[in-house]
């Protein structure tokens, strides 16, 4: 089973761990619940081991750590690295740079719904932008398989509720569920929430579009 590495806080992100633990050995660097606003020396915190996986992904939504994240990860063996959390995680602009500067690829997400694929890695066969597989009878979802989900596990949580709904509602309801799920995004008129909704509502979308009777 292949490896990738997870850097997070104490105590969060059970969900994304439990999903990614039945694809992949997880390798977990676990950091303090609380971390100071600012922080001088990010190395205190952050100590991954001398070997990591080629692909990392960090919930630390911290800046000065997701920076030093991705200097101890180029110098590690580390090729990817998936920062989510969107403004709190850091700047994406600075972040990238420091990636490009170290040889490294850094993927900056809002919400992990819209976190695209990058290069073969076999994590992007399981996790991601949505994508669905639907079964139609007459005018309803009879089922609906998931073939890419979000991290956290909302598109399954999607599938199962749009089974039965009438065609032309899945849509909608796909958006709506994935905004009801215990999602991460921040809420509000603009918050990242509304992405997550979006991004379900146009893979069930292209789902039915590609549907094959």
């Amino acid at each position: 089973m292949e490896k990738i590495g997870v850097i997070l806080r104490e105590g969060q992100r059970r969900r994304e761990l439990e999903l990614f633990s039945k694809f992949f050995e997880v390798e977990r660097y676990y950091l303090p619940k609380d971390l100071p606003e600012v922080i001088e020396n990010p190395s205190e915190f952050l100590k991954l081991p001398q070997k990591v996986p080629e692909l990392i992904i960090s919930f630390a939504n911290h800046p000065d750590i997701n920076l030093e994240a991705i200097r101890q990860v180029s110098q590690k063996g580390g090729k990817l690295l998936i920062i989510s959390g969107g403004s709190k995680a850091g700047s994406y602009k600075q972040l990238k740079a420091e990636g490009e500067k170290l040889g490294m690829k850094v993927i900056w997400e809002e919400v992990c719904c819209t976190t695209p694929k990058v290069g073969e890695h076999e994590f992007f066969k399981y996790f991601g932008a949505p994508e669905f597989e639907v079964k139609i009878e007459g005018d309803r979802i009879k089922d609906v398989r998931v073939i890419r989900s979000a991290f956290c596990g909302a598109s399954y949580f999607v599938a199962e509720m749009l089974k039965g709904s009438k065609i032309d509602e899945a849509p909608w309801k796909a958006g709506y569920y994935a905004q009801i799920f215990p999602c991460t995004a921040s809420t509000g008129p603009k918050g990242g929430i509304h992405k997550a909704g979006n991004a379900h509502k146009k893979a069930i979308e292209r789902a039915i579009q590609g549907h094959k009777p």
